[in-house]
This record gives C-alpha cells, sequence and structure tokens, in this order.
C-alpha cells in the first residue's frame, strides 16, 4: 500500500512557488508552529512570518514564507502568502539589514499609524530570515 501523501502548493502574488508532493510540512501558524500529516482535519490558519519546511521524497527543505493563510485538508496544503524564499538562499547582511530599519522605524513611529504597522511586519519577516537552522 501506498504511502498517503499532502499536495503542497506555496504561492505568492507573483508566481506559485513550490507545488509538490509530501509527507509532512511544518509551518508558521499564527498561534506557534503547526505540523501537518496526510489524514489532516480541514483547517483554514494564519500565518506569520517565519520558518516553513516540507519533507518531500527528497529529504527536508527549508523555506521562509511571509504572511498569509494556509488552506489545510486530509490530502493538501495550500499556502497563500506575500513572500518566499528558500532558507539557503537568504543574504544574511541584507536580512540583518532590513532588521536594523525596522527596528529604527518602530521607534521612530507612532504605534498607531500604518508606517508602525508596515515596521513590524518588516522586523517579524527579518528576524525569519534571520533566525537559526
Amino acid at each position: 500500500m501506498a504511502t498517503p501523501m499532502l499536495q503542497v502548493d506555496i504561492v505568492t502574488p507573483e508566481a506559485s512557488a513550490f507545488s509538490g508532493e509530501a509527507s509532512e510540512v511544518l509551518l508558521p501558524a499564527w498561534e506557534g508552529q503547526l505540523g501537518v500529516y496526510p489524514g489532516h482535519d480541514t483547517l483554514l490558519s494564519l500565518i506569520r512570518a517565519g520558518r516553513c519546511e516540507v519533507t518531500t521524497a527528497d529529504g527536508v527543505t527549508k523555506y521562509v514564507v511571509g504572511r498569509g493563510f494556509a488552506d489545510i485538508g486530509p490530502d493538501h496544503v495550500t499556502i497563500l502568502t506575500d513572500r518566499f524564499e528558500k532558507l539557503e538562499a537568504v543574504d544574511k547582511a541584507e536580512a540583518q539589514a532590513d532588521l536594523d530599519a525596522a527596528e529604527k522605524e518602530l521607534l521612530e513611529s507612532d504605534a498607531s499609524s500604518e508606517r508602525w504597522n508596515q515596521a513590524q511586519i518588516a522586523l517579524e519577516h527579518a528576524r525569519a530570515r534571520l533566525a537559526g537552522d
């Protein structure tokens, strides 16, 4: 009997970033890391910027995703996100510069302003890009 698999699709506004079969997906749900295996209950979840791991027949591949949504079912995971990057492709110097700029903007902006909200999102993403393996 064949091992059940999940159809995983990660989509950004620009393109389909990943599409393939996986035995497991770990994603950064709003309230913490969420593991998804074949047969999972149907769920719609907010995701925050963070690490996403997809386990395929070739092994585990790690990604950094931005905020978005995950549509989860017994046989699929579809992640709609504003950003996507392979972890191995992260430019750590660029991510650190983004983190520094976001922290500066948070200090200089009013917490009720849109600038502050955007800086908070940039900070979240920069931290995800810099977090250890």
